[in-house]
């Protein structure tokens, strides 16, 4: 004869053993936050284009997961909620960037079980009977899956307007010609000129002008500039231009092949417009090119967004130094810091005694290791260099100088991180 069940938990219980979980979550929220937007982040790769989309995908996930946590501490209905602000405007930023709403629903899905792992961690971690530990996992599962179908109908929703509305409002057919090209789902150049008006067999450079500031009057101001930049660069022919999203645009402009372009040229264009910000690409020709000098716009974007010594800079060129090597880092930014974190070790802390050990190895490697010069170099003697070199742990001394030398490098573009 079978031992009787044990009888259901009193709600009042069930509400306070909830709250003790969501508490156990709440403290933990900042972590529980960049571990989340990694996961998405190195998931769904349509979802971290650039680092302004990493940051409202940040704040998206900050806003849910502390909505599901007030959920479960004072149980809250779904009805009498309202969306997170973040996860609304998140919604609207990738729909006005065509990222399809597959990928956001796939992120959702990812964070419900990322968060319902936590939540059955938590739960493992109480002091309670085992029949208790049942129905807490199924209630905080009950809570997560049914908080996740309800926001995720509702973002739903609000790309699929802001799609309609983003559409509409920039020109449809215009914009999905050149997105269409990008993709490499047309090769066809005359029948793109024929619907955009632009020729891609005459040299042309891409730019990407983004203002940090979400401004109305930006159109106006980008629109005036590429067309100076038309007429400096002397084609007689007008710039193409696609509004991306509310702070940033993309644009072709030709280039009379005589021409070489530079940043101060654009810099003087700009004049005392500080809001505005322009990548610019190598000069390209071709279906290809206009691909390829799209991507290398977007590369020195990100240099200029990541990039320590980019961030006041105006106007950042692919073909201004090490741009494009550092670029090909910034695709996998957490990555990359890691790894220096790994080659540097205790050089990539950001204390004084750090500093001075990262400024002593920049010297001694740009002087061929050689002591003496390095010594001239910071000023200092020789036997200074000899006790700072011996003063880093074995396993950095033994480590490539090339790894090195690349480390610090990434260090003085990137920062130690996070």
């Amino acid at each position: 004869m079978s031992a009787p069940a044990a009888p259901a938990m009193e709600p009042s219980e069930m509400r306070r053993l909830l709250g003790d979980v969501a508490r156990q979550l709440d403290i933990r929220l900042p972590g529980i936050v960049d571990e989340m937007t990694g996961l998405l982040a190195d998931s769904v790769t349509e979802l971290r284009p650039d680092p302004q989309l990493v940051e409202m995908l940040r704040a998206s996930v900050e806003g849910n997961v502390s909505t599901i946590c007030h959920i479960l501490a004072n149980d809250i209905a779904l009805s009498n909620l309202q969306p997170t602000t973040a996860a609304v405007e998140y919604a609207q930023r990738l729909a006005q960037r065509d990222v399809p709403i597959s990928a956001l629903t796939r992120a959702y899905y990812l964070g419900q079980s990322m968060f319902l792992r936590l939540g059955i961690d938590a739960v493992e971690s109480m002091a309670v009977r085992e029949e208790e530990r049942i129905e807490l996992v199924r209630a905080v599962a009950d809570v997560v899956h049914r908080y996740i179908d309800w926001i995720l109908q509702y973002v739903s929703d609000v790309h699929e307007a802001e799609r309609r509305r983003w559409n509409g409002g920039r020109g449809a057919v215009f914009a999905s010609t050149v997105h269409r090209l990008l993709r490499g789902e047309s090769n066809d150049a005359a029948r793109f000129e024929r619907e955009t008006g632009f020729s891609v067999t005459s040299p042309f450079v891409a730019l990407i002008l983004w203002s940090d500031e979400d401004a109305s009057f930006l159109a106006p101001i980008v629109r005036s500039l590429t067309q100076r930049l038309a007429t400096r660069w002397r084609t007689g022919r007008a710039p193409l231009i696609v509004t991306e999203d509310p702070t940033t645009t993309w644009a072709w402009i030709p280039v009379a092949p005589s021409i070489a372009v530079s940043s101060e040229e654009i810099r003087n264009e700009l004049g005392s417009e500080q809001l505005l910000r322009v990548a610019v690409a190598d000069l390209a020709t071709g279906v290809d090119g206009f691909r390829t000098s799209h991507r290398q716009a977007l590369d020195a974007r990100m240099v200029a967004l990541t990039s320590q010594p980019h961030h006041a800079e105006a106007v950042v060129r692919y073909a201004d130094p090490a741009v494009s090597l550092l670029a090909m880092f910034t695709r996998d930014l957490r990555t990359t810091r890691r790894w220096v974190q790994t080659v540097l070790g205790t050089l990539a802390r950001t204390d004084e005694n750090a500093r001075i050990l990262r400024d002593t190895y920049r010297a001694y490697y740009a002087a061929g290791a050689n002591v003496t010069q390095t010594a001239l170099e910071l000023g200092i003697h020789r036997n200074t260099v000899r006790r700072r070199i011996a003063s880093t742990p074995a396993a950095l001394q033994q480590r490539d100088p090339l790894e090195i030398s690349m480390a610090l490098r990434l260090f003085d573009a990137f920062g130690p991180g996070s």
